[in-house]
């Protein structure tokens, strides 16, 4: 059963070490075989009871004192003995098993074809892991918005925390990145530099002139001539052509103002986040310009000069996200025609092609799978997609199959919030009208709701209210949520899994 010394330490195979904490325990814990790993100092691996998952560190008491929790035992393996201490899946205890055990630190991604899993719970990334294994994707597995921060009450910390303690229980291995998505204040960005994220997205949608569309031309004048760099950006663009996809796209007098009056300033905004950066940071990272929360496409032309002033500005980045053609509604597939779709992701790509190498990204990504396979192919593998609500829906899922009078409570809670929450984002069509009542279904019939585009749509954009919704100072839903999902970790994981691995394998072809 026991293999050579090194260090003092008995050398024992994952099995054996599940043998003899079995001895010990009994059945009090279940352990994560997955999560097993030793150095020649001791063992490490995570285990759960009936409420809570924790770190379990088997070694010397020199090694056990370094981590925040309790001593509960010891194995005897022939004349030695292991300490066994029972520690907690807190940031305190992260940093100290990133330091032993580096693979469990986040790193940049570059050009490499990518995928962001967003987890608005923060117990879902083995389910997430299941999904990218035999895939080419580079995962981003920590990546949260700064809306969903405020709309969860979640901190940077506790989405690196979450995300790399569920790394860990998997037992996964390769890199991995953390994207602090849609920042818009430099302040935020700060904070998840301190945290550790490797990538930081830029939204600037504050400084973007979202309805020029609705101004005349002297309005539009006005504020082309009000910005001082006038002169120098018609120097470096008015009269100017370019060839792409045997198109002609020029910068005259009447495009050079509409385009520049449109994203001038929030050029100028994410060059002040880029220097940020740079004077706060001495870490490589990856760097994303989001320009896709605005109500408008942005067009080809547009693009070119985005991408030229960030250029000419010395800014390096990775990703940019643009606002393609058609709709790109939350929870549910892409709404528009597909042959214009695939002209204006054809002129996109080639740009991308011809003005530098970065990727495009695909913001609002979560079940787009009519558009994958066409975004896969016209972008050679130069992308970046982003879900991150699906997750939590597929969550939602299985609370409707083992808890479904939790289901219908949250259900109906979220038909009386939805017109207001649908308020924050840009475009949502469902109206509550058109809100199936679950009243009118037996209980073996609630989880078909989501697969209706307008609840899943609803559940979706409900998340905030459904978390933070408390009476009496104590949570209506969020604790029960946990608890239910807790229990059902593993038909949980497979709903999670299967959904991420149906956009994986669209992408993937």
């Amino acid at each position: 059963m026991y293999k050579m010394k090194r260090n003092n330490l008995i050398m024992i195979n994952e099995k054996d070490i599940l043998k003899v904490f079995i001895l010990e325990f009994g059945n009090k814990y279940l352990v994560y075989k997955s999560s097993i790993i030793f150095t020649d100092n001791g063992y490490f691996f995570l285990a759960k009871d009936d409420n809570k998952k924790y770190l379990f560190v088997l070694g010397s008491l020199e090694l056990l004192q370094e981590f925040d929790g309790e001593i509960v035992g010891t194995l005897k393996i022939d004349n030695s003995n292991l300490l066994i201490k029972k520690s907690y899946l807190n940031f305190q205890n992260l940093k100290i098993i990133q330091k032993i055990f580096p693979h469990l630190c986040p790193t940049v991604c570059g050009l490499r074809t990518s995928f962001g899993t967003g987890d608005r719970l923060g117990i879902v990334t083995p389910a997430h892991i299941q999904a990218f294994q035999s895939k080419r994707f580079f995962p981003f597995l920590c990546q949260q918005s700064v809306r969903e921060l405020y709309k969860t009450k979640r901190s940077w910390q506790q989405v690196i925390n979450d995300a790399t303690w569920g790394i860990f229980e998997s037992g996964y291995r390769g890199p991995f990145g953390a994207d602090a998505d849609h920042v818009k204040k430099i302040e935020d960005l700060s904070n998840a530099i301190d945290n550790g994220f490797t990538m930081f997205t830029i939204d600037p949608s504050d400084y973007i002139l979202n309805d020029i569309s609705k101004l005349d031309r002297n309005r539009i004048s006005e504020i082309y001539n009000s910005i001082t760099e006038r002169e120098e950006i018609e120097k470096l663009y008015l009269g100017k052509k370019f060839i792409i996809n045997e198109k002609i796209l020029e910068f005259d007098g009447e495009s050079l103002p509409v385009v520049v009056a449109s994203y001038f300033k929030a050029i100028k905004h994410i060059i002040r986040c880029y220097k940020f950066f740079k004077q706060n940071t001495k870490n490589n990272f990856d760097f994303e310009v989001s320009m896709d929360e605005v109500d408008n496409a942005i067009s080809p032309l547009a693009h070119i000069f985005i991408v030229n002033e960030l250029q000419r500005n010395e800014v390096n980045f990775q990703n940019l996200a643009l606002r393609f053609i058609g709709e790109w509604q939350k929870a549910i597939d892409y709404i528009g025609n597909l042959k214009e779709f695939l002209e204006d992701i054809r002129m996109h790509a080639e740009i991308a092609k011809k003005f530098g190498e970065y990727k495009l990204s695909l913001h609002s990504g979560s079940e787009k799978f009519s558009i994958y396979k066409i975004f896969s192919k016209e972008t050679e593998g130069l992308y970046h997609i982003k879900t991150s609500g699906t997750s939590w829906l597929e969550s939602i899922r299985t609370i409707a199959i083992k808890n479904p009078s939790l289901f219908k409570e949250i259900y109906n809670y979220a038909t009386e919030k939805f017109e207001e929450d649908k308020k924050s984002y840009n475009s949502i069509s469902t109206e509550i009208s058109s809100i199936l009542s679950i009243e009118i279904l037996s209980e073996e019939k609630f989880s078909s709701l989501l697969d209706l585009p307008e609840c899943r749509q609803m559940m979706h954009v409900t998340f905030g209210s459904i978390l933070s919704a408390m009476e009496n100072n104590e949570y209506i839903f969020k604790d029960r949520i946990y608890k239910t999902l807790f229990d059902n970790e593993t038909l949980h994981y497979k709903y999670v899994s299967e959904n991420i691995d149906k956009h994986l394998k669209l992408l993937n072809t």
